[in-house]
Order: structure tokens, then sequence, then C-alpha cells
């Protein structure tokens, strides 16, 4: 039973120290899909000089998160409540610990946009990319109404 345990907990361990290799935490960004980043300022202008390509449908949001991450853990509280609030707008939860398809998908992203390095917790919404809960939560909101709007 304790080698059991042991192997449980290395291959734990291997799995989170890999996740941190090729995701890191980071403070937080807004970028765009041409891989140019902009400030909680320049969304505004973004929108309304329609620097954005017309997606098919930026949602369901794609939400890119650790399990063993406190930053990530508020941004999921907060899409769990935006969701709620929202119900017409779906968010995918795609933990990245052990699960080797959400890691393909965010390989996949990256390379949409122009392989910008990104962190954790991560969203994607249409033309934009969000790391960091702090702009996760005080932004998310402001690009879905402009998506609905357009």
């Amino acid at each position: 039973m304790k080698k059991f345990v042991n192997l449980t907990r290395i291959r734990f361990k291997i799995s989170f120290l890999l996740i941190l290799f090729l995701v890191s935490v980071c403070s937080g960004a807004i970028f765009l899909k041409n891989g140019v980043e902009i400030s909680r300022d320049d969304i505004d202008d973004v929108i309304m000089n329609n620097f954005i390509a017309e997606s098919d449908s930026p949602f369901p949001i794609q939400f890119f998160y650790s399990t063993n991450c406190g930053s990530c853990r508020d941004a999921r509280e907060y899409l769990l409540s935006f969701q709620r609030k929202n119900p017409s707008v779906a968010v995918e939860f795609r933990n990245l610990v052990s699960n080797e398809e959400n890691r393909g998908l965010l390989n996949q992203y990256k390379n949409q946009f122009n392989g910008i390095k990104v962190s954790y917790p991560l969203v994607f919404i249409g033309d934009f990319g969000i790391t960091g809960s702090s702009d996760i939560i005080h932004v998310t909101d402001f690009i879905v109404k402009e998506y609905q709007n357009r």
C-alpha cells in the first residue's frame, strides 16, 4: 500500500512540475489574436475601432486553470458566478493538471494567438486572451457585452 501511495504522490508532483514548466503563473495581461498585448484602457479603442476580427462566435469562453493555483481559484469562482448571471454565455472549464487533452487545446490556442507566451489562469474570448485573476475578473463581462452588442 505504501508503494502505491508513494507512486501516486510522485506522479502528482511530476505532473504539477510539468504544468509549472509549461505554463507559468503571472500577474495578468490582456492580448489580441495578433499577439499584441493591450491595457484595460485600450479595450474600448480596440472594439470601437473594430481592430478585432469578425469571429464566427466568441463563445464558449475557454477557461484554462490549475487546481493547484490560488489565483486560478479566484478566477474560477468569478466565472462560475458570471455563468449563473449570464446563462446564455457558455464557459468551458479546462483543468490543465493531469489532462493531456486540455494541454493540447491550450497549445492550439497559443498557436492561434501567434505563439504568445501565456500563463494561467487564462481565458480566451473570441479575439481576446486574458491572463491573471484580476484582469479576468475585471474585463470578462465588458468584453462579452461588447461582443453581444456587435
